[in-house]
């Protein structure tokens, strides 16, 4: 080798040595030599100004002479022995004390070296400041034991998985609710298929990667929603049918988060709502059904014909409503009592319903009214064959306890969309047809006809008369007070419209305001009924509370006019009064518009402080989804309610059940048509917040109503 390649060879070593050292510093905060007899002999790295510590600080002292805590004097008297046996050692931990007088923890690894003859000379090897890693890792600990503590004694069924979907913990809570002790559940993925119906864990799922698999989307993804409490939680819930007999579960899942903010693994609970479930079922059966018959009561029936009407629009096919009427029936609880009166319209129900078929819908109206909708028509005759087998079914004696009873049936049919395209339309025809059948002698069935209308010329003389009616001051209002039954004081008062005229005489509003309707008068006529209203309200808010509301009743038609919203603020301004003087009567009708323009009216009306009430209800044909979804403040329960009262045991149940759900809602109820003290009693008792009848007072004059208040 010439002098010039060994002093390149030279020059080369020198580079990779340098190169070496380099990475040696960077790999770790330090890097060390010790002698045969472990004193630090070389000491290098950038660490050691993290440390605030000097070469001179190590250099000539063995390890475990520094300043080693007492919680490492046992951990450093094995590090001394394995260095004495000239072992290697990697990663050995150790707490020590900084010139601040601070603890800190240090890990360091090192290996032994020899020299050409084999003789121990020293071990070389590698330091690192750990300090804030073990205080994050010691921290997570104490989160870890605190989470244990917290899972276990929560009472709440709770359990913990990791990333890997692997259970960590699962509380005793858990083990009864799902009865898989918490020795089998930890350390499992798959403990939950036990209860679950589903082959993968979707709520982990949720939590653990923030979005669902498509086929878990399609067959769950409805029933998870965020929770509204904790960022980054699901919840959800759903029956279970493999648990015990079968188990309703509202079930939770929160992320849990590292000290850097990662999501680690997730907490979930469960919760058995089986019980709650079975009340709703049991509120909304009741809500739903007639409680003496079964069968689906008039909320549900119109409901039902209301969908079955869409239906033959579309499939442009025709339907049959039968309104079916007991012949008679009224002198059987008169004279033999109520109780075989139920019992004889339990077995009047059956006989019907076993002549229907499975896709058509029976229903009872109330009383002995019932209807029978027959879906899916080509001809208005096909429907013949069923009214001939209704009435047939009747021909055979009723056996009821010790007595044998003839009953009879009235029918009326009507036909969409020949007799109607409303459901309300089809079903007041159908009521005019049955009556005829009972003016024809009964027991038979008629289909409506447009001569059945006896009252068409005298509709003709009031629509003439109320053209002119407004304009000569026939119209005037009666106010009818309405009582707060928690504080025993009057509220406000419902206006009625009245008529006088001088040709017809009185003029019951049953009888002209479908006709106003029908006309479109009743968009003038009731803004009259909004001024007068209005004009009052303000004496009373003054003289007697300014708490008073007046409420006016509002016609689907008023409802479509688009100046309604701003003539009701201008009236409530013109008379200095705020939105919840008024309150506006509207029903189930009015919904079946426009939705998104009836729910931005419902938001206007609510913004200007006007409050909304759903009136007549359980009279219309509506779902009772709608008080769901409109903001409704009052709810107002039919009077026909409150006259079956004590003829039909299953009124009060209905009342009962619809307070309680109103008040689920957050929804307040007026109970209208109270003529007796019992059911005012009744109402108290079941928390009903408003009722309003001839019991407390029938409508008054203006002149009246002021003496009403200052009694």
């Amino acid at each position: 080798m010439t002098p010039e390649q060994y002093e390149q060879k030279i020059s080369e070593l020198e580079i990779e040595i340098e190169r070496l050292s380099d990475f040696a510093e960077l790999s770790s905060d330090w890097f060390w030599e010790q002698d045969r007899k472990f004193r630090f002999v070389a000491f290098s790295g950038t660490g050691l100004n993290r440390i605030n510590r000097q070469q001179s600080d190590f250099i000539g002292r063995c390890r475990w002479e520094m300043p080693i805590c007492p919680s490492s004097f046992a951990a450093m008297k094995e590090h001394k022995a394995c260095c004495e046996r000239h072992a290697p050692f990697f990663d050995f931990q150790y707490d020590n004390y900084g010139r601040d007088g601070k603890v800190q923890r240090f890990a360091v690894s090192g290996s032994p070296i020899y020299d050409e003859s084999g003789q121990f000379k020293g071990y070389r090897g590698t330091g690192k400041n750990i300090t804030e890693l073990h205080e994050a890792k010691k921290a997570f600990q104490e989160t870890q034991q605190q989470l244990a503590q917290i899972i276990v004694g929560n009472p709440i069924a709770s359990f913990v998985i990791d990333s890997r979907h692997v259970i960590t913990h699962w509380n005793k809570a858990c083990e009864v609710l799902t009865g898989i002790p918490a020795i089998e559940a930890i350390g499992t993925k798959d403990t939950w298929r036990g209860f679950y119906d589903h082959p993968r864990p979707v709520m982990a799922n949720l939590v653990l990667q923030g979005a669902l698999n498509d086929d878990i989307e399609q067959h769950y993804g409805k029933k998870f929603k965020p929770s509204e409490l904790i960022p980054g939680a699901f919840e959800a819930q759903d029956f279970f049918p493999k648990m015990h007999d079968g188990r309703w579960l509202y079930f939770t899942a929160a992320p849990l988060l590292d000290h850097q903010g990662n999501t680690i693994g997730a907490i979930e609970t469960l919760q058995d709502i089986t019980e709650q479930k079975e009340q709703e079922k049991k509120i909304l059966h009741q809500a739903h059904f007639d409680s003496l018959t079964d069968l689906p009561n008039r909320f549900l029936a119109l409901d039902r014909l209301n969908l079955l009407t869409k239906e033959a629009r579309r499939t442009r096919k025709k339907l049959a409503v039968l309104f079916i009427d007991l012949d008679d029936f009224k002198k059987v609880n008169d004279t033999l009592g109520h109780a075989l009166g139920d019992k004889l319209l339990i077995q009047a129900s059956q006989r019907l319903k076993s002549v229907i078929r499975s896709s058509d819908t029976i229903g009872r109206l109330g009383g002995d009214e019932f209807i029978v909708i027959i879906n899916n028509l080509d001809e208005a005759l096909d429907v013949r064959p069923i009214a001939e087998k209704l009435l047939d079914n009747f021909r055979d004696v009723f056996k009821v306890e010790s007595r044998e009873l003839l009953l009879t049936t009235s029918i009326g049919i009507s036909i969409y969309p020949d007799d109607g395209e409303e459901p309300n339309v089809l079903l007041r025809n159908a009521d005019s047809a049955m009556y005829h059948s009972k003016n024809q002698g009964r027991n038979a069935y008629h289909f409506f006809t447009e001569d059945m209308n006896a009252g068409v010329q005298r509709r003709l003389q009031i629509e003439e008369q109320m053209h002119s009616a407004l304009g000569r001051n026939e119209f005037s209002l009666r106010y009818q007070p309405v009582l707060d039954l928690k504080n025993n004081r009057i509220a406000g008062a419902e206006a009625l419209l009245r008529w006088h005229n001088p040709v017809l005489g009185n003029i019951s509003p049953e009888e002209f305001i479908p006709i106003a309707e029908q006309t479109g008068l009743i968009v003038p006529i009731g803004y009259f009924v909004l001024e007068q209203s209005l004009k009052a309200a303000r004496k009373w808010s003054t003289t007697y509370s300014n708490e008073f509301t007046i409420a006016v009743n509002l016609s689907p038609l008023q409802f479509k006019d688009p100046k309604l919203i701003v003539k009701i603020k201008e009236l409530l301004a013109s008379h200095r009064l705020e939105g919840n003087a008024l309150s506006l009567e509207i029903t189930e009708g009015v919904l079946l518009g426009n939705q998104i323009k009836v729910q931005e009216a419902f938001q206007e009306l609510s913004d200007s402080g006007i409050q909304i009430s759903m009136d007549d209800f359980g009279t219309g044909y509506s779902s009772l989804n709608y008080l769901r979804e409109y903001k409704f403040q009052t709810l107002k329960i039919d009077r026909s309610f409150m006259q079956d009262f004590a003829l039909d045991k299953s009124a009060p149940a209905l009342i009962n059940a619809t307070i309680a759900m109103a008040h689920a809602l957050d929804v307040e109820v007026i109970a209208e048509g109270v003529e007796e003290q019992e059911q005012l009693d009744y109402l108290i008792r079941k928390g009903c917040n408003f009722a309003q009848g001839y019991l407390l007072s029938k409508p008054l004059t203006e002149q009246d109503f002021e003496a009403f208040l200052n009694d």
